[in-house]
């Protein structure tokens, strides 16, 4: 966007990348490390909410670790268990930061989401029967565009066996213009998933594109693997236009 904050443009369509974040005991706080930003704590916290009310989520900036500038970059917790993020164990939480200035005096800004939560701990995931999972998806469509991707993904896994099918159904919908863009059904091929792992992972079908190159990878959180977490990445194609999608699920176990 230019200097004024106007007319922003997309640079780089969505992608998977790595982020970490930690509670720090020794410190007591939250440490980050998002993609294009060195690591930093959690800092000037306010939080939303309606008053007299508990809150539904937080807004933080980034305290940078190696010279201890206060970043412009903000990063929004929603709170487990309120509205924004009906889970216990598991939570999505998105940034938005300025990363500099072009040449022309355009300000480059980074934005993304991610999910976290307390992992299901070695030896707590079931050994036997199965269970399916319900997730959410959360994410973006591009590289020409920066529209929003939601919808749903089945997971059912074999404790016992150690296997793992499902598919996601992602779309997107803008209910104030009456728009919706059903992308297909995206069938898991290849997943990786042993008895009495805490992780899991897989690529896709891709409609239309059934060899193209795709890929999930996930993680059960609390106890007795109640709910999970992954991240996405895959492209599409749609109306005869082909772009890619990005982002993540956060589910729970089916009758939580």
């Amino acid at each position: 966007m230019d200097g004024s904050g106007q007319h922003p443009s997309l640079l780089t369509g969505p992608t998977a990348q790595d982020v970490s974040f930690r509670y720090d005991v020794s410190s007591n706080t939250y440490q980050i490390t998002l993609p294009g930003f060195n690591e930093g704590t959690l800092v000037n916290t306010a939080y939303n909410g309606s008053s007299g009310q508990p809150a539904t989520s937080s807004t933080s900036q980034v305290e940078e670790h190696s010279f201890g500038f206060v970043l412009p970059l903000f990063v929004t917790l929603p709170v487990p268990g309120s509205n924004l993020s009906p889970y216990t164990y598991t939570s999505f939480a998105w940034w938005d930061g300025q990363t500099g200035t072009s040449s022309t005096g355009d300000v480059l800004r980074s934005d993304g989401i991610f999910a976290y939560g307390i992992p299901t701990r070695a030896g707590d995931v079931p050994v036997v029967g199965s269970a399916g999972y319900t997730a959410e998806i959360r994410g973006n469509l591009g590289p020409i565009t920066d529209l929003s991707v939601s919808g749903d993904v089945k997971l059912m896994f074999d404790f016992a066996g150690g296997a793992l099918r499902g598919s996601m159904h992602p779309m997107f919908v803008d209910g104030l213009a009456g728009i919706v863009i059903d992308f297909g059904q995206f069938d898991f091929a290849q997943t990786v998933y042993s008895s009495g792992s805490t992780t899991f992972s897989g690529r896709f079908v891709v409609p239309g594109m059934p060899n193209a190159n795709s890929s999930f990878e996930g993680n059960f959180t609390g106890p007795q693997a109640a709910e999970l977490m992954a991240r996405f990445q895959t492209p599409f194609v749609n109306g005869g236009q082909q772009g890619v999608m990005s982002g993540i699920w956060i589910g729970k176990k089916d009758g939580n």
